[in-house]
């Protein structure tokens, strides 16, 4: 009886393990999103972990918003036993991931698990948009400035050199004339002084 005793707790063990065994499927172990979290910040996409690896081309992952419109962009792209999904643009509220993927052993694997963007994410963004604008304008300009400063810069001088050209040539005229003014009334009293 010492002797059988060794053999039937090994068979005994055996037999339990069996069903513990053929249960052991691949299964949800994490993911990004966590199930239930409340982000400040909208996610760009949803990654899922599972504990075996799984067939790419039999996964399937659908994100919806709180009215049931889809906000996935693009294909799952399975990689061993992870499996991302890339998002669209989030606005803030609840989303629900639902995923059917497929075990390396055949088991279909199917749920879902939610997760919620709040409106801290909006205000977020907002501040990012404007930080952005601001800096844009100030970029725009700082690089117009110093252009607009040589046009008017250069217009100035043009006008001031067109300005003094016609100033020196009306001067010259008007003294040419007065010279030939002074000479003919000269011509004048010397032919009345030689007649008289």
């Amino acid at each position: 009886m010492r002797r059988l005793l060794p053999v039937l707790l090994t068979l005994a063990l055996a037999v339990l393990g069996l069903p513990l065994t053929a249960s052991a499927h691949s299964q949800l172990i994490s993911s990004s999103p966590a199930a239930g979290e409340k982000l400040d910040q909208a996610p760009t996409e949803v990654v899922l972990t599972f504990s075996e690896e799984i067939q790419a081309g039999l996964s399937q992952v659908t994100v919806t918003d709180g009215e049931g419109l889809p906000m996935t962009d693009g294909k799952p792209v399975a990689d061993g036993a992870t499996l991302t999904q890339p998002l669209g643009q989030l606005h803030p509220g609840a989303y629900t991931v639902t995923y059917k993927v497929v075990s390396a052993d055949g088991h279909p694997i199917s749920d879902a698990i939610s997760f919620t963007v709040t409106e801290k994410a909006t205000s977020t963004a907002s501040s990012s948009s404007s930080s952005s604008a601001t800096s844009s304008t100030t970029s725009t300009t700082t690089s117009t400035t110093p252009e607009a400063t040589m046009t008017t810069s250069a217009t100035t001088t043009s006008a001031t050199t067109e300005d003094d050209g016609s100033g020196g040539a009306g001067m010259a005229l008007v003294v040419g004339l007065g010279v030939l003014l002074i000479a003919g009334l000269g011509w004048g009293l010397r032919g009345r002084r030689g007649a008289d």
